[in-house]
């Protein structure tokens, strides 16, 4: 809980999310377990190694912040590409939404692309399996304001392509600043 108020009470750290900072530990903690159980949210704190320090359960480094991948129940914000044969209309489609959070001091040290990468690595491995059966396919999408490069970079590293636009008439305040038109949307199949 501590780690999980740390981020997400930080103005800087969550400005490019649309839930915004939590003002109080219970508001912190109210949205934690939204995150992890409504939204059935694979969620990880991101530790960085301390110089000199052993990491340990009990100390597991300096928090940099948390990746995550949400079950988006509603489908896809824009349609998924065709793969191949497009083949995959005809399956199941599980959807997540990949998410990342960093503190200031952590932004433009690789933290997110390295985070992102090892949890896409581990989720893509939980999928195996059920993936072979062929039942289902298992589709990652993101969400990026064009005013966020950082964020854009972090996912095409990571193996995303761009979808598309989508289109938002109402508008936002991500990243310090009131957004209007939309966003883009990224997507990556497993």
């Amino acid at each position: 809980m501590q780690y999980f108020h740390e981020e997400w009470s930080d103005p800087d750290t969550t400005s490019w999310s649309l839930h915004g900072p939590c003002h109080t530990l219970e508001e912190s903690r109210q949205w934690m377990l939204d995150t992890i159980t409504a939204r059935d949210n694979l969620y990880y704190a991101v530790f960085a190694r301390q110089d000199g320090l052993e990491s340990t359960a009990d100390q597991p480094g300096m928090h940099v912040g948390s990746v995550g991948l949400r079950r988006q129940d509603t489908g896809p914000t824009l349609a998924p590409p065709l793969q191949g044969d497009g083949g995959e209309e005809a399956k199941e489609l599980d959807l997540r939404v990949i998410g990342y959070a960093f503190v200031k001091h952590a932004w433009g040290k690789g933290y997110a692309s390295e985070a992102a990468a090892a949890l896409l690595d581990a989720y893509a491995a939980s999928v195996a399996e059920e993936k072979a059966r062929g039942k289902k396919v298992f589709y990652l999408e993101a969400g990026v304001d064009e005013a966020n490069p950082a964020s854009d970079a972090v996912l095409r590293k990571v193996g995303f392509e761009k979808v598309g636009w989508k289109t938002e008439t109402e508008p936002v305040f991500l990243g310090g600043a009131w957004r209007h038109g939309g966003y883009w949307i990224y997507g990556q199949y497993v």
